[in-house]
């Protein structure tokens, strides 16, 4: 089956979540497959990413792998101007978070194995996305969640090099600049790397307190 086919059929099944997202506050494009909300001036997505005919399981259509996906405007525009040459401006226009929602839980995979049958996949995916997405989103409406998660070395987000920057940022954006710099030297601070982020470090240690 092509991967156009197969995509709407997804489609389908996703008008059948609608409710549940328009409930939240989401919305979805028709013929779309990502929900966007928007708190503030937080945005929020949820999208069905999925492989088409996955040689990696025979007999099935598609194996969905819904991504979360979440903006804090500010905290990318400080970032961009110690960071735009390590972070990829897409990244840094469209994102600060975005990652696979299943890393952080223990469910099993999303597989499509039916054009019609897929009530039992609607059925799991609600489950997953209340037990698993929603609360990640709540806890996530604002830049002083983002450093509250990250103080408690929460364990739902991915914390790579970007996230550090990003905290970093937030920091900033906080005033709260002894905080900035403990982030920086702590993920940053190696010889090596020290030198691949001079930029980062010559940004906050140029800032009077």
């Amino acid at each position: 089956m092509l991967r156009n086919d197969i995509k709407q059929v997804i489609c389908s099944l996703a008008s059948e979540l609608d409710f549940y997202f328009e409930e939240r506050g989401f919305k979805r494009r028709k013929n779309g497959l990502i929900y966007t909300r928007k708190i503030d001036t937080t945005i929020q997505k949820i999208e069905m990413v999925f492989f088409s005919n996955p040689s990696y399981h025979q007999n099935v259509l598609a194996h969905l792998y819904p991504h979360v996906q979440i903006l804090f405007p500010r905290v990318n525009n400080t970032a961009k101007i110690f960071a735009s040459n390590l972070i990829p401006i897409k990244w840094l226009n469209e994102f600060t978070i975005r990652q696979p929602i299943q890393i952080y839980s223990n469910s099993e995979d999303f597989y499509l194995k039916d054009v019609s049958d897929y009530e039992c996949l609607k059925e799991d995916l609600l489950a997953f996305f209340e037990q698993y997405t929603m609360p990640l989103l709540e806890d996530l409406t604002c830049e002083k969640d983002y450093l509250t998660l990250y103080e408690n070395k929460d364990k739902r987000i991915i914390w790579d090099n970007n996230q550090f920057l990003y905290v970093a940022s937030a920091y900033f954006n906080e005033h709260r600049l002894k905080e900035a710099n403990q982030v920086i030297e702590k993920r940053f601070g190696k010889k090596g790397l020290r030198k691949q982020y001079k930029e980062v470090f010559d940004f906050f240690e140029n800032i009077e307190y």
